[in-house]
């Protein structure tokens, strides 16, 4: 008997995103056998930060790497970070004391994600409005003694925000570092290093998404004085960020995965995505969609192709149900009454699963479609 079967947990394929509520991704096989090597030894935690961070940082063209746990446990550190700065009271005074507590935020950006750098014991402090990135005067003004840090969401009110650069300039020009949360962005994967070389202090992405290592699992990626600080005040430490423990398993999976993701061929990895694309177009067209597309950017601006459908008789809402009573989750835009295939997952046996669960959940065809509108 499995872990499946003994618990009753039902396996699904995943055609929809690498949302944390589905588990991120699936891990590389190398990350497996990094993180079952290191589970059966104790080690010096910090030991293992140290050579997996300078390692990570070699890899992708960075000063320093810091493994954190998740994506958000990197934004609560680098926080953390910018608050204490080299200061033992300042930062164990975390999360309710402080001079300097203040970080920046462009009002298009508020996000769910931005509670992360209130849990350090950060104030947040918007500028801008919703629809509109704040003037470059606005966001200098907005920059005080109180300062600790502008924080830039990669994606989240992109539309609405100034562009890193100006940001990057204007809070360094007023000595105030840069964090930014780039976690979803790969690929490419590039953007490990692209973000640092444009400037940015700290930039954070998720290990268990297009990375393929443990969920829980983040990098920080930046320059080295603040990774060593981020090194100074991050668990095994006392304090604050204490609760963002990351395990060795987690460590050495994650570097076992980037260094498994740079050396997989760009082209090679696009061939088959687009391939898996093409089955989709064709497998919807087979049922009956007569409006099929292909976009070539993620959810959150990635670098890779995803295929739209409008459902011809139905709704999106009511195929995305019975996908999942088919073990499959695909994606669905409610307004347009569309759904959405995203390869970036699967493999090709799992392809071919989606499209004969599309078969049976339109019974091949619109004219026998008995989804309820």
């Amino acid at each position: 008997m499995d872990i499946f079967e003994e618990l009753g947990i039902r396996r699904y394929i995943n055609a929809q995103d690498t949302f944390t509520k589905y588990g991120g991704s699936c891990m590389r096989e190398e990350s497996l056998r990094a993180m079952a090597e290191i589970a059966g030894s104790m080690v010096d935690l910090a030991q293992v930060q140290e050579k997996a961070g300078d390692a990570v940082a070699e890899l992708t063209h960075n000063e320093g790497a810091y493994l954190s746990n998740g994506a958000a446990g990197g934004l609560m550190l680098c926080a953390a970070a910018c608050m204490a700065l080299d200061s033992e009271e300042a930062y164990h005074a975390l999360p309710e004391g402080g001079e300097r507590r203040e970080i920046i935020l462009q009002r298009a950006q508020h996000n769910p994600y931005d509670k992360s750098l209130a849990a350090a014991g950060a104030k947040l402090v918007f500028t801008g409005e919703e629809s509109a990135p704040p003037t470059e005067a606005e966001l200098a003004d907005a920059i005080t003694e109180k300062t600790a840090a502008v924080a830039y969401f990669i994606y989240h009110g992109r539309d609405g925000s100034l562009p890193l650069e100006r940001v990057l300039q204007i809070a360094h020009g007023c000595g105030v570092p840069v964090i930014v949360d780039a976690a979803a962005q790969n690929p490419p994967m590039e953007n490990l290093w692209r973000f640092t070389e444009t400037g940015a202090d700290m930039v954070i992405f998720s290990g268990g998404k297009a990375l393929r290592g443990p969920q829980d699992a983040g990098l920080i990626l930046g320059r080295r004085e603040w990774i060593a600080r981020c090194r100074r005040w991050g668990p095994p430490a006392d304090g604050v960020c204490r609760c963002c423990k990351t395990s060795r398993e987690a460590m050495a999976g994650l570097y076992a995965a980037v260094k498994a993701c740079l050396a997989q061929d760009a082209d090679t990895e696009w061939r088959r995505l687009s391939s898996a694309c093409s089955i989709f177009e064709q497998t919807l067209r087979k049922c009956g969609f007569s409006r099929v597309w292909r976009e070539e950017e993620g959810p959150v601006g990635q670098a890779f192709p995803r295929v739209f459908g409008e459902v011809p008789l139905g709704s999106a809402s009511a195929l995305s149900a019975k996908m999942r009573g088919e073990g499959v989750y695909i994606g669905s835009e409610e307004r347009d009454n569309v759904i959405i295939l995203n390869p970036l997952m699967l493999t090709p046996r799992q392809v071919k699963e989606v499209c004969d669960a599309l078969f049976r959940c339109t019974a091949g065809g619109p004219h026998t479609n008995t989804m309820e509108r």
